[in-house]
């Protein structure tokens, strides 16, 4: 059996400009620090790792888990703002409920998504753009800072739910720590967007067909 781990932004859900402005107004709201938004720079490129690194960076002496839970919930409330006010801030990727769908009614398949969201962020951004989550777990930046423990974990419950042993796995993401995370793990990495970045690459998941034949996947 194959295991396919999906991110959400770029994969799964498309975001406008905005939208990622949000995070760092959040962080700037509660803490009073400007971040930059060079997110390759960051360590761990997920919503915790990179309040975690500015916690540090800049020297907070308030709680961790204090300032995380204020961070995100505010961040939640800008969110949620920018969707009222703007229907097509987060809408459905090309080809991204079709691929689920399809690959959910394969008996050799399990699919399930990780992300670098906080779990309250992703489940907004999926039900915002009308994304389900039927039959697929959630593993998120609520269960880890790190991309690789997000994937590692997402693959350890794969295996529970499902009872399988996997031959493959692969994640299919967006940006370069997405597939530093999967080397690491040994997973196969597939490239969605435009970046053209990795040799396995595809600009959304209307094409997963190319990138089964670039894995040698049936």
């Amino acid at each position: 059996m194959n295991l396919f781990l999906i991110d959400i932004d770029g994969v799964l859900v498309e975001s406008d400009a905005t939208a990622l402005h949000c995070y760092s107004q959040a962080i700037e709201d509660v803490i009073g620090i400007q971040i930059h938004t060079d997110w390759p720079q960051y360590q761990n490129v997920t919503d915790a790792g990179i309040l975690d690194e500015v916690i540090q960076l800049h020297h907070v002496t308030a709680n961790r888990s204090l300032i995380h839970r204020q961070v995100e919930s505010r961040y939640l409330a800008l969110l949620r703002e920018h969707v009222a006010a703007n229907s097509s801030a987060f809408t459905q990727a090309q080809g991204a409920t079709s691929f689920v769908e399809q690959m959910q009614a394969r008996a050799d398949t399990h699919v399930a998504i990780a992300t670098g969201n906080w779990a309250t962020v992703a489940a907004l951004k999926l039900r915002a753009a009308g994304v389900a989550l039927d039959r697929m777990s959630l593993t998120t930046a609520s269960d880890a800072s790190s991309r690789t423990e997000i994937m590692a974990l997402a693959a350890f419950r794969a295996k529970q739910d499902s009872g399988a042993t996997f031959a493959r796995r692969v994640f299919f993401g967006h940006h370069s720590w997405n597939k530093h995370a999967a080397q690491e793990l040994g997973y196969d990495f597939v490239e969605v967007g435009q970046a053209k970045q990795h040799r396995h690459h595809i600009p959304n998941m209307v094409h997963f067909k190319a990138a089964f034949s670039q894995l040698a996947l049936q």
